[in-house]
C-alpha cells in the first residue's frame, strides 16, 4: 500500500512539475551579452548560457527574474568552457535578482553562467547581463621609482650643460 501510493505521488510529481535544461547562446550586444529564458506552469530551470572572451577581461554578470516570490534562483555561477566552476555568484531571492562580479582576469575563450532555480505557478522568466571589459594594466611601485630616477637624472644632465 505504502509503495503504490509513493509511485503514485512520484507519478504525479512528474506531471505537474517540468523542469527546463538548455545551453544557449548569449546575445553579443555592446560592451557584452545579454540572455533571458521564459517559462510557464510549475518550473525548474537548469541553463547553461554560453559566452566568450576576446583576450585578457573582466567579467562582470547580473541577472533577474520577473515573476514574484514563487520565482527563486539556486545557482548563478561562472564556469570555464569544460564547465567547470570560476567562480560563485551570489544569490538574493528577497527580489528575485542575483548577480557576481568576477574581479580577476579571465583569459581568452569559452565561459557558461550557470544558471539554477525554480517557478511555482506563473509565466515567469529572467534576463540578465554580461559586461567583459579589457583589464588596465596598474603600474608597480617600481615601475614610479625608476620613472622618477630617469626624469632626476635628465635635469641633472640638464643643469650641469646649462652651467
Amino acid at each position: 500500500m505504502k509503495k503504490s501510493l509513493l509511485l503514485l505521488a512520484l507519478g504525479f510529481s512528474t506531471v505537474f512539475t517540468t523542469a527546463y535544461a538548455a545551453t544557449y547562446d548569449a546575445v553579443l550586444s555592446g560592451d557584452g551579452y545579454q540572455f533571458s529564458s521564459s517559462f510557464s506552469g510549475d518550473t525548474s530551470f537548469n541553463d547553461y548560457i554560453r559566452f566568450n572572451t576576446e583576450g585578457l577581461q573582466n567579467i562582470v554578470a547580473s541577472i533577474s527574474g520577473s515573476s514574484s516570490k514563487t520565482f527563486t534562483f539556486e545557482t548563478f555561477n561562472l564556469l570555464d568552457a569544460n564547465k567547470n566552476l570560476v567562480a560563485t555568484g551570489s544569490v538574493l531571492n528577497g527580489s528575485p535578482k542575483v548577480s557576481f562580479g568576477y574581479l580577476e582576469s579571465a583569459q581568452y575563450g569559452n565561459f557558461f553562467l550557470h544558471v539554477v532555480g525554480t517557478s511555482i505557478g506563473a509565466t515567469t522568466g529572467y534576463n540578465g547581463t554580461i559586461t567583459t571589459f579589457t583589464a588596465t594594466p596598474v603600474p608597480e611601485p617600481e615601475t614610479y621609482a625608476l620613472f622618477l630616477a630617469g626624469l632626476g637624472l635628465a635635469g641633472i644632465m640638464g643643469r650641469k650643460k646649462k652651467g
